[in-house]
């Protein structure tokens, strides 16, 4: 993959931010702020035509921990 490229940056993004949450949540015994964080997103909502039914939500757990992640995802592809 190419450095320049967006897909390699959401992919870094994305590694670093899940990361970055396990590793809070591991740790978050010791340090109870990285497991801080807040829910945003919005039920599923369902399109129901009898012959077929479609279902569509979002819902992202952001926390102290998946933002330093995502900090040092994006350090990381600047660095690169």
């Amino acid at each position: 993959m190419k450095r320049g490229s967006t897909f390699f940056l959401i992919l870094l993004i994305l590694t670093c931010s899940i990361v970055g949450t396990i590793i809070g949540n591991a740790f978050s015994s010791y340090f109870p702020i990285l497991n801080y964080g807040e829910s945003i997103g919005f039920g599923p909502a369902t399109l129901d035509l009898n012959l077929v039914s479609f279902t569509l939500g979002f819902n992202a757990n952001l926390t102290v921990a998946g933002i330093i992640g995502l900090l040092i995802a994006i350090i990381a592809y600047r660095k690169l």
